[in-house]
């Protein structure tokens, strides 16, 4: 019986309840209704707690009232604080060590800050170059408009020039032939034979010239013939802006072409003797169109301010 008594001579039983919480000291003392499982469960529960702490539950008083006479739990003063027990110290370092909380996302805050000046400045190096190829497109559109002003205005100067050399030349010309006959179908030409004169069939009228005088148109027109012709040898036709054609046959040489625009008082062939002609002399005819009717030529030369010769 001795080994189940403890040094102080206490039940070992009353020892181990004295150290157990209330609830778990019951289930020893109610050995007739308490079941042996659960007798059992307290028992390992007890051992555990001696196995995690590595000391014996403080019990607030023994069994029979008084303090327990195994203390051995360290004072409060003398305990380690929590930061000590997880941080540890420099006797003995933590297990565990907690980084600052901001470590990491200092890095990633700075990373990402990084970052976002890397992008910031990519997208203000890209805008200067946008910038920089604008301003290179302006100033080439610049450079080739004024180029273009350039150009424009030399063509403008040439052009005026021309139309002054044009005008400087046609001028004289056009002054001479007014000057030289203003009036006249004929220079120094005379009437040698009448409308419809020699039994009617004469459909124009003949003013006779030596060869190689000038003859004028009476009236602006364009040239619809200029060349051989049967009977006259050769001729020049003139169809004028009021749709009138006028003949000019026997002619010696002309001086205008087919498509060529004449303006009245304009030279445009020589008296001669070509085709069936007796002598050098110019005959005219003033018909309603190409191929029409003929009409009076000498009227029609009044009523222009024209003389036969």
């Amino acid at each position: 019986m001795a080994d189940k008594n403890d040094e102080s001579g206490r039940h070992k039983t009353s020892t181990l309840k004295s150290y157990l919480p209330q609830s778990l000291r019951n289930s020893f003392s109610r050995d007739s209704r308490t079941p042996v499982r659960n007798k059992v469960l307290a028992g390992v529960v007890a051992a555990g707690a001696f196995v995690a702490v590595g000391s014996p539950f403080v019990a607030a008083t023994n069994g029979d009232g008084s303090e327990p006479q195994n203390r051995d739990v360290a004072p409060v003063a003398e305990q380690s604080p929590l930061s000590a027990a997880v941080n540890g110290t420099p006797e003995s370092p933590g297990s565990v060590q907690l980084r600052s909380g901001d470590s990491k996302n200092d890095g990633s805050e700075r990373q990402n800050l990084n970052k976002s000046e890397k992008v910031q400045q990519q997208r203000e190096k890209a805008k200067a170059e946008r910038e920089a190829e604008q301003r290179e497109a302006a100033q080439e559109q610049a450079e080739r408009k004024k180029e273009f002003e350039r150009k424009a205005a030399e063509r403008n100067k040439a052009d005026n020039n021309d139309q002054q050399s044009k005008g400087k030349a046609a001028a004289p010309k056009k002054s001479a032939k007014s000057a030289a006959t203003p009036e006249k179908l004929v220079q120094s030409g005379f009437l040698t034979s009448g409308y419809h004169s020699r039994g009617g069939t004469h459909a124009g009228i003949d003013i006779g010239a030596d060869t190689g005088t000038p003859i004028y148109a009476p009236q602006a027109g364009t040239v619809i013939s200029s060349g051989p012709a049967s009977g006259f040898g050769l001729w020049v036709r003139v169809q004028h802006d009021d749709g009138k054609v006028t003949v000019y046959g026997h002619i010696h040489s002309s001086q205008v072409s087919v498509g060529e625009r004449v303006e009245a008082g304009q030279q445009i062939a020589t008296v001669g003797s070509r085709g069936q002609s007796t002598g050098p002399h110019l005959h005219f005819e003033v018909r309603t169109g190409p191929g029409a009717g003929e009409i009076n030529p000498i009227p029609w030369l009044k009523q222009l301010g024209y003389a036969l010769g």
